[in-house]
Order: structure tokens, then sequence, then C-alpha cells
């Protein structure tokens, strides 16, 4: 745990917002390999309002500086030394803070939307505290600081493998954010919303997350001994299967298990089927919510239209299967094999489809002309699709709104028209992918076919 009290000077220095031009300038420049240009300093600096909106300042020092309610969206600061630095209510969407040292920052109220944090150094620090003119007090004697989160916004954030341990992030926002063998030992995440977060590989030993929403959220493989799930609102998050019976969930909120055995299933099935088949005269629309489908073999089932949300589809056989204007919000379908099935006008929001097979399925928009051209796109906003099989999918007009499609193959997929806003697509093959009128507006990590 670094003492930054040793070298903390009596009072922060101001800097203009030119004289601030000037240092990002040549700090560039010495990026760039210029023998005469400086590195940045900026160790101690009051630096509240300033704009550096894109900025490279990759391995500045920015120990202990002052950025209130600055402006920092798209800035890098990858391997930039940040302890004790004060970020609260800085805007810094989309910035990139890979490996940088973070101990004992304030990220208070921060926006951090679609930020990269990947493997930051975020434990806590002696830290010094500066009075609203930039003196130090004598309160700093006693100043031990953990990263502090608290009520920051990191909604699709990157803070894979990061140090977060003891970190304060009550009421923080990481919906959508990947977390995936993050250490959270010991942290507050009180009342935090972590909606279809990936937790999965994580160290969340000891950590607080009572009253924090994680519907959706993929806890599998996590380490929880000793963590507090009390209140916390688990319906439809995926954990290993022992996990639930451990102690440290027995006051968690989990959805209903379904009314239903696998030995009704056939009947159900058959009178879903008449219900399609009478446009719902006959049988009875299947209300199949949370129930456990998993290893089934389902190839060229009738689920038009069924009711799916939170099911558990993993490693499943649904090849040739009508999931057309199906509901599978929050389903886990990790590994299935959904190869030619039909996925036209289907909810998938926040569905984890890791895995997933889906060559040659139609999951293009639905438009009923009879009702005045009126659109069903297949929604898979915020769906997790790591290593999905998309190879001559048909996904025109699919909302994929900040989808995660990181290694996905998109061979030869029809993404006409389809919306990729804020879509991640680190590695992702898109080789022979048709990509007419698609909406690529902050798509990230995106490497067009040439």
């Amino acid at each position: 745990m670094p003492n930054l009290l040793r070298d903390a000077p009596r009072q922060l220095v101001k800097m203009s917002q030119d004289r601030l031009r000037d240092v990002v300038r040549e700090h560039e420049a010495h990026l760039a390999g210029r023998s005469d240009a400086k590195p940045a300093q900026l160790a101690y600096t009051d630096l509240s309002d300033a704009d550096l909106s894109g900025a490279n300042l990759a391995q500045a020092d920015m120990t202990g500086a002052r950025l209130h309610r600055a402006r920092l969206d798209g800035t890098r600061l990858s391997l930039s030394k940040c302890p004790g630095s004060d970020f609260r209510n800085a805007t810094l969407d989309g910035a990139d803070f890979r490996w940088a040292d973070l101990r004992g920052a304030c990220l208070r109220a921060a926006g951090l939307n679609d930020a990269n944090f990947a493997e930051i150094e975020g434990g806590d620090a002696v830290a010094p505290i500066y009075d609203a003119e930039g003196h130090l007090t004598d309160a700093s004697a006693q100043a031990r600081r953990p990263l502090d989160l608290s009520g920051a916004s990191a909604q699709r954030a990157d803070l894979a493998g990061a140090n977060l341990g003891k970190a304060f992030a009550l009421h923080a926002d990481f919906a959508d954010a990947n977390l995936g063998s993050v250490d959270l030992s010991g942290a507050d995440l009180r009342k935090a919303q972590l909606v279809s977060a990936r937790l999965n590989d994580s160290n969340l030993a000891g950590a607080d997350f009572s009253g924090a929403k994680l519907a959706g959220a993929n806890l599998a493989g996590a380490k929880v001994g000793g963590a507090n799930f009390a209140g916390a609102d688990l319906r439809g998050a995926i954990l290993d299967q022992a996990m639930k019976e451990l102690p440290e969930f027995a006051e968690a909120v989990f959805a209903a298990i379904s009314r239903y055995s696998r030995e009704e299933l056939t009947a159900l099935l058959e009178r879903h089927e008449a219900w399609v088949k009478s446009e719902g005269k006959e049988g009875e629309r299947a209300d199949l919510s949370d129930f456990d489908f998993s290893g089934m073999n389902l190839s060229g089932v009738n689920l038009m239209g069924a009711l799916l949300e939170r099911a558990c589809f993993t490693n499943a056989m649904l090849a040739n299967a009508n999931l057309a204007l199906a509901r599978l919000n929050f389903a886990d379908m990790r590994n299935a094999n959904l190869r030619k099935a039909n996925l036209r006008g289907a909810n998938l929001s926040r569905a984890v489809l890791d895995g997933v097979d889906l060559s040659t399925a139609n999951l293009a928009a639905i438009r009923d002309e009879a009702r005045a051209g009126r659109v069903a796109r297949t929604n898979l906003g915020a769906a997790k699709l790591k290593l999905a099989k998309l190879v001559n999918a048909n996904l025109s007009g699919v909302s994929l709104v900040a989808a995660d499609l990181r290694d996905a193959d998109l061979t030869q997929a029809n993404l006409t028209g389809a919306d990729l806003t804020d879509a991640r697509l680190t590695g992702a093959i898109l080789a022979g992918a048709l990509l007419l009128e698609a909406r690529l507006d902050g798509a990230r990590d995106l490497v067009l076919p040439s």
C-alpha cells in the first residue's frame, strides 16, 4: 500500500486550460518518440473542470491530482499513475485506463460508461486530503483510502482482471459491465446495480452485495466465501449448481422455480403447438419461464411466442427449433446448438449466449404489412455472445445494441440494417459479412472486412 503523504505538497498547483493544452501536446509528442519532448507531470495539480477529452495521457503521472467535474471522455490513460487522484463528478465515458494505478483514487459519482479499466491496480493507499482551496488538511495523517466508486455509472465498462479489493462502490451502476476475474474481496457493493454483469471467476470473498441488483449476472466460478448477499436480487443469475445452497445466499432473492417438471413437458409442448396453429383459439400458450432445459434434445421444437424468460438452455440441442417471437430475456443459452433455428422477432435482451451455435439461423426482423409495415425486431440488446458462431446467420434488422460479440464468428452473416450501437466486437470475425445500412455508432474494436 503506497504512502503518498511523504511527497505531498502543502497546496495543489493550479493550471490553466491553455497551459494544460501545451503539456498534453508535448506529452503526446513524447509518446510519439520525439527526444526533446517531456512527459506530462501532473501530480498534485488542480485540473478541476478541465477538458481533456480525447487526449493521450498514457503513462502520465497524475498522482494526487484533482479533476473534479473534468471532461475526459475517450481519454487514453493506460499505464498512468493516478494513486490518490480525485475524479469525483468527472465524465470519463469511453476512457482507457488499462493497467493504470488507481490505488486510493476517488471516482465518486463519475461517469465511466464504456470505459476500459482492465487490470487496473485499485487497492487502498494512504493519500492526502486537500480542502476546497487546495490546502493540505491535518486530517491527512489518518487518510487511508480505498478506491471510491460510490455512485459511479460504469455501465458496460470493462474491468476484467482489475484489483478492486476493499473498494467502496455503494450505489454504483455496473449494469452489463465485465467484472470477470476481478478481485472484489472485501468490497462494499451495497445496493449496487450489477444487472447482467459478468462476475465469473471473480474473487467476491467477504464482499457486501446486500440489496444489490444482480439479475442476469454471471457468477459462475466465483469465490463467495463470507460474502453478504442479503436481499440481493439474483433472479436469472447464473451460478454454479452448488452455489445456491451456500449460506452466503440464504437471504438472497432468486426467481421462482418453474412449476412444471420435465415429465410434464411433452404435454405442455403439445398444447402450445395447438395454440400456435390455431392462432390462440385452442391449446395454451406455454409459460416455461425459469424452466431448466439444460442438455435436452429439443431439435425442431415449436416454441413460437412462448414465455421463456430466465430459462436455462445450456448445452441444449435446438437445431431447427421455432422460437420466433418468444420471450427469452435473461435466458441462459450458453453452448446451445441453435443451427438453422428461427428466432425472428424474439426478445433475447440480456440473454447469455456465450459459445452458442447460431450458424445459418434466422433472426431477421419481421415486417407485418397488414399493420402498416410494423416491424418486430429481434432484440439482442446487451446480450452476451462471446465466442458465438453466427456463420451465415440472417441478422438483418436485428438490435445488437451494447451486445458483447467478442471473438464471435460472423463470417458471411447478413447484418443489413442491424443496430450495433455500442456493441463490443473485439476479435470478432466479419469476413464476408453484409453491413449495408447497419448502425455502427460507438461500436468498439470493430474491424470492417476489406
